[in-house]
């Protein structure tokens, strides 16, 4: 992993055979940031493990897969960095699947570009 930032753009670097979603949420611990959106995301996966919120459960895709957008954030909640992300993901005959990303082993390398939040703003009416 290497992350490089300007404050409120960063960007992450994540490397052959890392988890994807578990090294996005240590660079966001190590920068000791209450929140980040993350704005995208490019590369290929070796494997993937999809969940949906509307309860459809966990399903498992082998790859190389082609990750064609990533989304969402990560959160501190209790101490702890929460990442909540969507992907979408090809495989080589063009299929596509999507969801909540909860695991995906990288097979290259993965560009992962965030936002930091502030949670100050007055977000009020």
């Amino acid at each position: 992993m290497d992350i490089e930032s300007d404050g409120s753009r960063i960007f992450v670097r994540v490397d052959q055979d890392e988890d994807l979603v578990a090294t996005v949420r240590l660079a966001v611990e190590r920068l000791d940031l209450p929140a980040v959106v993350v704005a995208s995301g490019a590369g290929l996966v070796r494997s993937a493990e999809l969940g949906s919120a509307a309860g459809g459960g966990r399903r498992s895709f082998a790859g190389p897969l082609d990750l064609s957008s990533l989304s969402g954030s990560v959160l501190r909640r209790h101490g702890t960095q929460v990442a909540r992300l969507q992907a979408v993901l090809n495989d080589a005959r063009n299929r596509t699947v999507g969801g909540r990303l909860l695991a995906a082993r990288c097979h290259g390398v993965v560009g992962v570009l965030l936002g930091a939040v502030d949670l100050s703003m007055d977000v009020s009416p």
